[in-house]
This record gives C-alpha cells, sequence and structure tokens, in this order.
C-alpha cells in the first residue's frame, strides 16, 4: 500500500470542481479522484491516455457521473510504454481503506485497450456492478469474449462508433448469448469520437 499517501478519510471537499480534484503519481501512472460516497467509478482510456483525457473528457465524465450518484470516481491514465504493471487495483482498494467504506459497489469504464485493462480488473473484484467498454479493442485480445462470459453477475455494456475501424467485426455481438450483455452503437462515431466530444462524455450516462 502507498502509506505516503496524504490520509483523505477526513476530506469534506468533495472536490466536485476539476480544479480541485485530488491527483496523485505512482511509478510514472497518474491519478484523478473525486470523493463521494460508495459507488466507486474507475475510468481509464486507451493507450497513451492520461489521467484527465484530451479536454478532460474523462474528468468531465467523472464529475457527470458525481453529480448524479454522487459517487467516487477514479480516472487512470494508460501509459503506452509503462516500466511496470498499473496499481490500478492498489488504488481502488486504498480508496476503500482510506474512505472507511465497509460496503461498496464497482463501475468500471474502459475505452479502447482501458476497456480491456478493466475488463482483467474486473474480475478481481465480486464487489462490480457495471461494465462499460468504448470501442473495445476487441479484435487485438485473445478470449476477450470468454472474459465478458466469465463476469455473469455484472451489466457489460459494449459501446462502438459505427465509424470504427473494427465495427463490422464486433458488430456480430449484438447477438451473442453473452448473459447480461448490451451492445450499443453511436452513429457516426470513430474510434477516438473526433468532432463528438460532448457525445463520449454523455456515455457515461450508461451507468445509470
Amino acid at each position: 500500500m502507498n502509506s505516503h499517501k496524504p490520509n483523505i478519510k477526513t476530506t469534506e471537499d468533495l472536490f466536485a470542481d476539476t480544479e480541485k480534484a485530488w491527483d496523485y503519481s505512482d511509478d510514472g501512472f497518474d491519478y484523478k479522484f473525486i470523493l463521494g460516497n460508495e459507488k466507486i467509478v474507475f475510468i481509464k482510456g486507451g493507450a497513451g491516455a492520461s489521467a484527465g483525457g484530451y479536454k478532460d473528457k474523462y474528468i468531465k465524465m467523472a464529475e457527470r457521473v458525481h453529480e448524479r450518484l454522487g459517487a467516487t470516481v477514479i480516472c487512470a491514465s494508460n501509459p503506452e510504454e509503462p516500466i511496470c504493471e498499473a496499481p490500478d487495483e492498489e488504488e481502488i482498494r486504498w480508496v476503500v481503506a482510506e474512505r472507511g467504506f465497509s460496503n461498496f459497489e464497482l463501475y468500471f469504464v474502459g475505452v479502447s485497450d482501458g476497456s480491456y485493462e478493466n475488463l482483467k480488473l474486473a474480475s478481481k473484484f465480486p464487489e462490480t456492478v457495471k461494465f462499460l467498454g468504448v470501442n473495445s479493442s476487441y479484435i487485438y485480445f485473445e478470449n476477450f469474449e470468454n472474459k465478458l462470459k466469465n463476469l455473469p453477475q455484472v451489466e457489460k455494456i459494449l459501446v462502438y462508433g459505427t465509424n470504427d475501424e473494427d465495427y463490422d467485426e464486433v458488430s456480430q455481438l449484438k447477438n451473442s448469448n453473452i448473459e447480461n450483455f448490451k451492445f450499443v452503437s453511436v452513429k457516426g462515431a470513430d474510434h477516438s469520437f473526433n468532432g463528438m466530444i460532448e457525445e463520449f462524455i454523455a456515455l457515461v450516462e450508461l451507468l445509470y
């Protein structure tokens, strides 16, 4: 555990303001936190993404879900060439311990490669309630569909833009027999949702 981190259990300000979001770095991985209740939302971007994302899109997602659910939100960077394995699991467990959560629910939001990383992470937490993957790098990883099937109690939502280069291949999942699964198409969106940042941020509303 990262005992050198400040104690946040008694923090009164929920950091709903972007400029007051609490930042932390660990071995080259950056995290931004918005403190709230026992609903924990973990957001991870694609390879090379910063914790806040382009034009603070992940922070804006975090603010929206915090305002709607009062959730605790963790935004995680995803270095393109990490020097070690991401301490994502440790960060989640640290927040739970520091906030003194006796019961909590986990909601994962992953983009591109970040969705696959979050899928692996979700399997480590029986507290996982929902998994939202946006333009997941489905065809580049083995057993992606099986990993979805191995989370039968988790509500799983895959979102793909119709202009994503993998859309034709992954859209076959629409009729899959994966339990608690929904496939959502976003017309006109490419892999990075270029020119559609507001539509991208609104995807977090699929969590509720």
